[in-house]
């Protein structure tokens, strides 16, 4: 029984609420879960709205628009794998498990003054220093090797090259 004031557009998002933050769960991962399912509900009412009802798919075409523009929305964020870092995040292949960011910056090794995003990315040659850009505007690895007309595989190379530099550059004394 529908409450008072409730319309028949909240029984229908209440109805669809469940199946949407199911759909939502293992798809575009670059975003939290709570704005995927955010932003599903928005497309959702949005489109109930505008499309029409009669054609007996409607949810088929919902889904099929929402998803063309999350996978947009998902590529445009930077990946909360690759693109973010977490000082909470365990980090693999330290010699010490359960090393975190937060252990690092508090740690002896850590010399704040060197320190210094804009010196080590002019330390790099051109074409590093081009990548690291692309990466930090949010490129993720497929758009940047586009755009720099190279294989996934070759951008994979130099940002461990990078990775690698920047190890020897930040314990140089």
């Amino acid at each position: 029984m529908a409450s008072a004031g409730e319309t028949a557009e909240d029984r229908i998002v209440s109805a669809a609420l469940p199946i949407i933050r199911v759909l939502c769960q293992g798809r575009w991962l670059n975003l939290e879960y709570e704005d995927r399912v955010a932003e599903a509900l928005l497309f959702f009412v949005v489109m109930l709205r505008s499309m029409p009802l009669t054609t007996g798919h409607f949810f088929k075409d919902y889904w099929g628009y929402f998803s063309e523009y999350m996978d947009r929305l998902n590529l445009k964020t930077p990946s909360m794998r690759f693109g973010h870092f977490s000082l909470d995040a365990i980090i693999t292949g330290a010699e010490d498990d359960g090393v975190n960011g937060y252990g690092i910056l508090r740690s002896y090794l850590s010399d704040f003054s060197r320190l210094s995003v804009a010196e080590f990315i002019s330390s790099l040659t051109d074409d590093e220093r081009q990548i690291v850009l692309l990466r930090m505007s949010g490129y993720g690895k497929q758009e940047a090797s586009r755009a720099l007309d190279l294989s996934v595989y070759q951008l994979e190379k130099v940002l461990s090259d990078i990775r690698h530099h920047y190890i020897d550059w930040s314990s140089a004394e």
